[in-house]
C-alpha cells in the first residue's frame, strides 16, 4: 500500500447480486483496515470500471455472459494488467479448464458452495496485510445478545450449514433497501414456535434428506413480507395474527430454495435442492424431532426495525 491511510481496493464479479453481497461480506470479515469494493454482474461490466478503479485482488465467477471469468483474466493480462491479481468463486470443476485459469495466472480457485474461512485464508493470502485484524466470530462479540434462559446456550459458532456471510447475504438480497440485523442465536425451541412456521426439506445427490430449514411465523412474516415490498402494516398485522399471507409464503419459500445453494449437507459440492415446503403448527412429531438435534445445524435471529424479529434454523440431517 502506497498510504497507511488508503483503503485495500477489491472488485467481485458474479451475474448473482446476492453472490456480490455475500463475498463483499467475506471481505469485510477479513479485517483489512479499510476497504474499498466494487461490484459487477459480468466481465464486461469489470472491464468498464478498470479505467477508473485498479483493484489488487479481483474475485470472479466463470460462468457470466457476455464476458466469462476466464476471458476477464485473459483479456487483463492481454492489457498488460499483471498488478490486478484474479481469483475464482466458482462452480467450474473440469480439470483442463480450471488449469487454464491457473495458465493464465489464477491465484487461487475457490469451489461454490464455499466455507467463509476457506475464502478469507486465500483472500488473505492474495492480499497480505500485517495489520489486518483477528476474525471475529460474531456470537462471540462482547455485545452479542444473551440467550434466553428457557433455550440452551448457543453452540459454539462454526460455518455448517449456512455460514452467517453467506445468509446475510441472501437477506440482503432479498430485502433490498430494507435495514436489518442477522446474529448468531441459541437453538430455537419448539416453545418458541407458533401455528403457522415454514419447514423446508433439502435433498443432495444421493440423499434425498439432506437438511431442513425452519422458520418461525415472524421470520415469515418478515422475510416474505419485505421480500414482497409490503407495507408495514400489513407485516405486522400477519405477526400479531400469527397468520402468513399466501404472498409472504411464496417469497419466504423463494428465500429457502436460493439458501440451498449454499447449504453445506449432503456432501454436495453444489448446495442443495430445496424439495419440498411445508406450514407446520409447533406440535408437528417431525419439527419436534429436528429441532431436538444439538449439532450440525445453524440458528439465526432476524431483526428489522420497529417491525419485530424471527427465528431461522438451518438443521444437517
Amino acid at each position: 500500500m502506497s498510504s497507511a491511510s488508503a483503503p485495500y481496493r477489491f472488485m467481485v464479479v458474479d451475474d448473482s447480486r446476492a453472490i456480490q453481497a455475500i463475498i463483499s461480506r467475506v471481505i469485510e470479515d477479513c479485517g483489512y483496515p479499510a476497504i474499498d469494493v466494487r461490484r459487477a454482474c459480468d466481465g464486461e461490466e469489470a472491464l468498464s470500471l478498470l479505467p477508473g478503479f485498479t483493484p489488487q485482488l479481483l474475485i470472479t465467477d466463470w460462468h457470466m455472459p457476455r464476458v466469462s471469468g476466464l476471458e476477464l483474466l485473459q483479456t487483463l493480462r492481454q492489457l498488460g494488467q499483471t498488478q490486478v491479481k484474479v481469483g475464482f468463486v466458482t462452480t467450474e470443476s473440469t480439470p483442463a479448464m480450471l488449469e487454464q485459469a491457473r495458465t493464465n495466472g489464477a491465484v487461487f480457485i475457490v469451489n461454490k458452495p464455499f466455507r467463509d474461512g476457506e475464502l478469507i485464508e486465500q483472500i488473505r493470502s492474495a492480499v497480505p496485510c500485517a495489520d489486518a485484524a483477528p476474525r471475529q466470530a460474531p456470537a462471540a462479540q462482547a455485545d452479542a445478545a444473551p440467550a434466553p434462559a428457557d433455550e440452551p446456550e448457543a453452540p459454539a459458532p462454526e460455518d455448517y450449514p449456512l455460514s452467517l456471510a453467506h445468509a446475510h447475504g441472501l437477506i440482503e438480497h432479498t430485502l433490498g433497501k430494507q435495514p436489518f440485523t442477522l446474529e448468531r442465536h441459541a437453538a430455537m425451541a419448539v416453545e418458541r414456535l407458533g401455528p403457522n412456521n415454514l419447514l423446508g426439506l433439502y435433498s443432495a445427490p444421493g440423499k434425498p434428506a439432506a437438511a431442513v430449514a425452519v422458520f418461525d411465523v415472524h421470520a415469515v412474516c418478515l422475510v416474505g413480507g419485505a421480500a414482497a415490498r409490503l407495507p408495514t402494516g400489513d407485516l405486522t398485522a400477519a405477526q400479531l395474527a400469527a397468520e402468513p399471507t399466501e404472498v409472504m409464503v411464496q417469497q419466504a419459500t423463494t428465500f429457502m430454495r436460493a439458501a440451498g445453494m449454499m447449504l453445506q449437507a449432503g456432501g454436495s459440492p453444489d448446495g442443495c435442492t430445496l424439495t419440498r415446503t411445508m406450514q407446520v403448527a409447533a406440535s408437528f412429531p417431525k419439527l419436534e424431532e429436528v429441532l431436538a438435534r444439538t449439532s450440525e445445524r445453524v440458528d439465526y435471529q432476524l431483526t428489522l426495525p420497529g417491525l419485530g424479529e424471527g427465528r431461522l434454523s438451518f438443521i444437517a440431517l
